[in-house]
């Protein structure tokens, strides 16, 4: 019978990415992607550390939160349902859906069916918002 426990013969962590040696490198626009991606990331992380770190306040812009994970979620090649991006920004649903639909009139959100289910919306970033993600990442890693 097959063990469940985790094989720890292996040394990479969870949390670490296995390096290539063989085959091509991935060339200075992926790098410079993958810097630009930390960084969103370290936003986010910021952004929750000040809401828990002052307790009773809120610090946390929903709108904000659903970019950047629109933003995560598109550089990860995936997309998320209405009701993910509801979840992950920390605001009532109904507050939450008028402010995907702002996004989606503002241009730097789009909508689309599931093709695998009718009921569910798939929530993905414009070609101008990631334009947009990129000229603030731009700014923010130099100063």
């Amino acid at each position: 019978m097959k063990s469940l426990a985790r094989d720890t013969s292996r040394s990479t962590s969870a949390w670490s990415r296995p390096t290539r040696t063989d085959g091509p490198q991935p060339d200075a626009r992926l790098l410079e992607g993958d810097a630009k991606t930390r960084l969103i990331l370290q936003e986010q992380q910021a952004s929750r550390l000040r809401s828990s770190c002052f307790s009773g306040l809120k610090l946390r812009n929903p709108s904000w939160d659903m970019l950047v994970a629109l933003l995560a979620a598109k550089r990860n090649g995936t997309q998320l349902s209405m009701s993910d991006l509801c979840l992950m920004c920390d605001a009532p649903e109904s507050t939450a859906l008028r402010l995907i639909h702002q996004l989606r009139e503002k241009g730097y959100a789009e909508m689309v069916p599931d093709r695998s289910d009718r009921r569910r919306t798939r929530v993905s970033l414009t070609r101008m918002g990631e334009t947009q993600f990129d000229s603030y990442l731009d700014k923010i890693g130099n100063a």
